[in-house]
């Protein structure tokens, strides 16, 4: 299957949105409360989308498209969290997000997706990315590992999460 990947636009909102909802849903049920997921809502993921897609840059969203529309997307931008690693001289930005409809998981579309996302950060100047993965998620886990990502931090669980995730970092 080719996937088509590009820059999103304020079009693309509802979409992501909605791929959010199930990607959570599909992704972390066992892992998150199933009340927390039951309660998504995919106008707030969207609106959330809305935002990094007027942030500046390095701030950017991608989607993949096939012949049916957006069955993807990746966020990437500055850090979130600060870096606790204690390594000044790389500059790190984050892989924020990267979600894909259930249906298209294993297709090609998250790896073209992180693929973009990773190319773009290093465009933009940065030396090194993180991200944060649900610590009991084995499958994400295997499919950063397989894209040179290892993890580099402890346990990290702030309020609004429902379960600790661990922090990966690559060079870019």
């Amino acid at each position: 299957m080719g996937w088509t990947i590009r820059r999103a636009v304020d079009a693309d909102a509802d979409r992501i949105g909605a791929i959010t909802v199930a990607g959570w849903r599909h992704t972390y049920r066992g892992i998150v409360a199933d009340d927390r997921l039951d309660a998504l809502d995919p106008a707030v993921f969207a609106a959330s989308r809305r935002q990094a897609m007027a942030a500046p840059e390095p701030t950017a969203v991608f989607v993949a498209e096939d012949g049916t529309g957006v069955r993807g997307y990746c966020t990437v931008g500055p850090l979130r969290v600060p870096d606790v690693s204690g390594d000044t001289t790389l500059p790190s930005a984050e892989l924020h997000s990267l979600y894909v409809d259930p249906p298209v998981i294993g297709t090609g579309a998250g790896a073209a997706l992180h693929d973009a996302g990773i190319a773009h950060l290093a465009a933009c100047g940065y030396r090194r990315a993180v991200l944060w993965v649900y610590t009991a998620n084995a499958a994400a886990q295997a499919f950063y590992a397989h894209r040179s990502w290892h993890a580099d931090g402890g346990p990290y669980r702030p309020p609004e999460w429902s379960a600790p995730a661990t922090r990966w970092a690559r060079a870019l």
